[in-house]
């Protein structure tokens, strides 16, 4: 990426960390062989493949065979809801999630929904946040699992995933999408009391096309394809050992690095927002709500959000509109529309995301071209 772009959009992708890229090197030329062969060069993949699923694990803080390596958030979320739904299909068919979720979430749901499930959509009040007591009254004898996530891709705002699984209370499986909050939340499955949690290498300064979906060893789960029965027959197809090996590595960074990385971020997110609002018809959307420490949701005069984020990448300035999993497609977004924004409030709203490789300068340019958008 050229030197002169101020890269603001880190909830979309963020770049690989060098030490990352070092450690998946090797698996490009030299160790390469495919994990489930016999031979030697097979098992000395397979035994890297193995030490970073001990990595992960001990990121979550479970079992290494509670570890099932996927493609990305999407794969993990479409596993779990997908998944669970059709194990547990004689139990139940209820599902409860948030109207606000990631689409690879809703969507799955939807898709369950033409095949007989009746799936709740809870909304947020005007701060974004999911109140568990909503959940418990959406809870039925039916209900198979809750998907909510832990912080939202668009504004950011952090769920009290712990208080909703204390509201379950073993009643039915819980689920989170973990992906927007890896780099910057602990995600002790224990603590928080989930069932499954998703997570996603290209948010967390690893490669993208990785992910890993933690299940409970005594979760009922089917697959959603099938093949040659790897990931214990949960995810068939060959492992992508090279991306899975940096995903650990990315992991032990953010492991080591979380508090600082917040801290510094969170310092110039508030810096950008003090500076933001002096400006002219500038507004802060969920400004009082518990954030990441990256994510900064505003809304501005004039233009259409598809306007707005190609006049800031004139101005030398990436961020983005929304999701990236659908701003090309310019539909309006779920989130912001739930919290309450109006429609043409919606489509002059920008998501500017920070990242551990941000600087105060590029605040300072990425207010600029605010200014120059407002004035």
């Amino acid at each position: 990426m050229s030197s002169e772009i101020v890269y603001a959009d880190y909830a979309a992708a963020s770049p690989i960390a060098p030490p990352v890229v070092r450690a998946m090197a090797p698996f490009w030329l030299d160790n390469f062989a495919n994990p489930s062969s016999v031979h030697q060069a097979g098992e000395q993949a397979n035994q890297s493949l193995q030490e970073a699923r001990k990595t992960v694990a001990k990121f979550f803080g479970c079992q290494s065979e509670e570890i099932t390596f996927t493609s990305g958030g999407t794969e993990a979320n479409n596993l779990a809801i997908i998944g669970v739904a059709r194990a547990n299909r004689t139990r139940g068919r209820h599902i409860i999630t948030s109207s606000i979720e990631h689409p690879s979430v809703l969507n799955a749901c939807r898709f369950l929904e033409k095949g007989g499930w009746h799936v709740s959509y809870i909304a947020p009040d005007s701060n974004g946040l999911i109140k568990p007591e909503s959940v418990r009254k959406a809870l039925s004898k039916e209900t198979i699992l809750v998907s909510i996530h832990m912080a939202n891709s668009e504004i950011g705002v952090v769920q009290d995933i712990s208080a909703i699984s204390r509201i379950i209370k073993r009643r039915t499986l819980l689920h989170s999408d973990a992906c927007q909050a890896t780099p910057y939340l602990p995600l002790n499955v224990d603590k928080l009391g989930v069932d499954l949690l998703t997570i996603n290498g290209a948010k967390a300064y690893g490669p993208k096309g990785v992910g890993a979906l933690y299940v409970h060893n005594q979760t009922e789960i089917y697959p959603i394809s099938y093949g040659g029965g790897q990931e214990a027959g949960l995810r068939s197809g060959t492992e992508n050992v090279a991306a899975i090996v940096g995903l650990a590595a990315a992991l032990t960074i953010v492991e080591s690095s979380r508090e600082k990385d917040a801290k510094n971020i969170a310092s110039l997110r508030d810096r950008l927002k003090t500076s933001l609002r002096k400006l002219r018809g500038v507004k802060i959307n969920v400004a009082k709500s518990p954030r990441l420490p990256n994510h900064l949701s505003i809304t501005l005069p004039g233009m259409g959000s598809e306007n707005l984020v190609e006049k800031m990448s004139q101005l030398g300035v990436a961020v983005s509109a929304g999701s990236a999993c659908g701003a090309r497609e310019l539909i309006p977004s779920h989130v912001l529309t739930a919290i309450g924004l109006s429609p043409e409030e919606v489509h002059r709203s920008l998501r500017i995301t920070l990242g551990r490789y941000s600087t105060k300068s590029q605040i300072e340019k990425i207010v600029r071209a605010v200014q120059s958008i407002v004035a």
